[in-house]
């Protein structure tokens, strides 16, 4: 994460990329808008002449000629409102689009800790508040600096010519607004960063109280619903303060655009009332500078708002580009290859991690995963046995030493090309609220239906969605709630079936199932259709510990021994009492099948 903030300016100046790929709406919108800024003169202009000429001369032809023009001027801005308006609109919303999908790459890059340290409603608020809120930046604060700048100057131009001392007495009291603009915008840009931060905070709490798991874990203990109502109204309440104060900013710099109009009448028409009494105006001039000081006093006050709404859209220019510009831990090597076919050799080699600080979570362990073969890695809880399985599947690498397959270190060849011969499988296998198909070709996304129907009867699924009203097109609900946990076991079984992968990594898949449901996901995995694959299972329960062709045992970040179970039994004093522990009690019950 950066340690600094960057300056307004170098924020504004990375949108430039995003604004160079749309220019041409770009252009027709910025020329349809400054048109528009253009033929707004045009009223007060014709205004004067039908006063100062028109009407004193009873020329009737004259007057019918001027007033169509002011329709007609009118009509045409209207017209060129609209060129404008679909132009920049959508510019604008194909430059949110291309900030979101680079947002949403750069997430998806980071690793795992990343999510640990940044929970999905904070994700979700930078993806959709954040970004969104820069449609903003472009479609008004672009198009009102262009347009108020041209129009300021032509105005003026019109205004000199008429009368100089005039427009210098208007023009006095701008650095009044324009200073006030600047205070304005450094308070509006400490509440803005607040707002953020609130989001930030309590992202986390409304996610967890407000879905399917936290509702469950309410009800299930009785939780007195009362305490996180009062809890959510404080922080609303703190929420409701910072909005006030962020509306009373910009209630600011609307009033002091009020009273720039008020006081630029009243200065036309004193200082202009005495130069028609004394003969030095005609009255058209007088009306006519009246209506262009309205008509600048617009301007000018956006000009002034622009820096202080350009203050609070820039805290969400500076969030989102700290993620994308987030470098990821594990990434391509320049001169990475694409990894071939594989036979699934897995060579660790005095592999380190030592992303902790006080002791390493793995340390120098060497072992050869062979392809064919069912591998059980066990050991009590934090001996590193996931962090194994994450270095295999790339999620980080070694500190030190190496990891290869087939005699490819794995930051030789391209992530995407290594993952495509991989399979995961936890124990809580994540599903999307989506169809069963769709959850199925996650997998593999050119599956066709006949494959994955074969994929499900393997896993002993297709029956169970058969009777399902909607079949494989039943959307399963937020994290699959609608399938049982069996169920849910046996679809990421049929996603590794439907893939088909050279190599096959599983967190115990039935840890926590019942009985029968064990046994049929149990007897998938015993099937042929693993039985060429580099299958490494992390053990918790004795079946698939009696089932392996090989255990490794580890303790504390290191591999201190491996062999066959009944090996395992005689001289490894850990491995013994984990079974002793855990295991041993169930062979009244389990009977191993080799």
């Amino acid at each position: 994460m950066p340690t600094h903030k960057p300056s307004t300016i170098t924020t504004l100046r990375r949108l430039l990329p995003y604004l160079s790929s749309h220019w041409r709406l770009i252009s027709v919108g910025l020329v349809a808008s400054l048109s528009i800024s253009l033929l707004w003169l045009l009223p007060p202009y014709l205004t004067k002449v039908i006063i100062d000429d028109a009407i004193p001369s009873s020329n009737a032809n004259l007057l019918l000629e001027l007033v169509l023009a002011v329709v007609g001027v009118v009509l045409l801005i209207l017209l060129l409102d609209l060129v404008e308006s679909f132009c920049l609109e959508r510019a604008g919303h194909s430059l949110v689009r291309d900030l979101r999908l680079d947002l949403f790459n750069a997430i998806q890059a980071q690793p795992y800790r990343f999510f640990i340290h940044n929970d999905r409603g904070a994700i979700t608020a930078r993806i959709w508040t954040n970004v969104g809120a820069i449609q903003w930046i472009f479609r008004s604060s672009l198009v009102d600096f262009v347009g108020s700048i041209l129009l300021i100057v032509v105005t003026l131009g019109f205004m000199f010519t008429w009368n100089w001392k005039l427009t210098l007495l208007l023009m006095a009291i701008w650095p009044v607004m324009f200073g006030i603009g600047f205070l304005v915008s450094r308070w509006r840009e400490r509440t803005g960063n607040s707002i953020d931060g609130w989001f930030d905070e309590n992202a986390s709490f409304v996610h967890d109280r407000l879905n399917i798991d936290g509702s469950i874990l309410l009800n299930g203990v009785g939780y007195d619903r009362a305490t996180d109502s009062s809890m959510f109204s404080e922080k609303s309440a703190r929420l409701r303060e910072l909005f006030v104060r962020e509306g009373l900013a910009n209630g600011i710099m609307s009033s002091v655009g009020a009273i720039l109009i008020t006081v630029s009448s009243a200065i036309v028409y004193l200082y202009g009332g005495f130069g028609v009494i004394d003969g030095d105006l005609t009255l058209g001039v007088l009306i006519a500078f009246v209506a262009l000081s309205a008509r600048l006093a617009g301007p000018v006050g956006r000009l002034a708002s622009i820096q202080v709404d350009l203050a609070g859209s820039v805290v969400h220019l500076r969030r989102i580009f700290e993620w994308i510009d987030l470098e990821p831990e594990v990434r391509d090597a320049p001169n990475a290859i694409e990894l071939p076919a594989v036979n699934g050799l897995i060579s660790v080699s005095n592999a380190s991690v030592d992303y902790q600080t006080g002791r390493p979570i793995i340390s120098d362990l060497s072992h050869d995963f062979q392809p064919g073969k069912m591998t059980a890695i066990v050991g009590r809880s934090g001996a590193g046995k996931t962090t194994l399985t994450h270095l295999i599947l790339r999620l980080y690498d070694p500190t030190s030493g190496n990891i290869k397959i087939d005699g490819h270190d794995l930051r030789s060849v391209r992530l995407a090309s290594l993952r495509e011969h991989m399979s995961l499988v936890p124990q809580d296998s994540a599903v999307y609220n989506t169809s069963v198909m769709e959850n199925l070709l996650v997998a593999r996304p050119n599956a066709s239906e006949s494959e994955m129907i074969g994929a499900c009867k393997a896993a002993q699924l297709h029956d169970y969605l058969a009777l399902l009203p909607d079949g494989y097109d039943t959307v399963v609900g937020e994290y699959g709630y609608r399938l049982s946990g069996g169920e849910r076991q046996r679809l990421a079984i049929a996603r590794v079936i439907l893939k088909q992968p050279s190599i096959v990594i599983l967190d115990e898949p039935t840890s926590s199932l019942d009985g029968i449901t064990e046994r049929a996901i149990k007897d998938v995995l015993e099937s042929t259709l693993f039985q060429n694959a580099t299958t490494i299972v992390i053990a918790h329960r004795l079946s698939t510990i009696l089932n392996a062709d090989s255990i490794i045992v580890m303790d504390e970040g290191r591999l201190i021994d491996s062999g066959s179970h009944d090996e395992l039994l005689t001289r490894c004093d850990l491995y013994r009492s984990l079974y002793n522990e855990q295991f041993a009690p169930q062979t009244t019950t389990t009977t191993p099948d080799r």
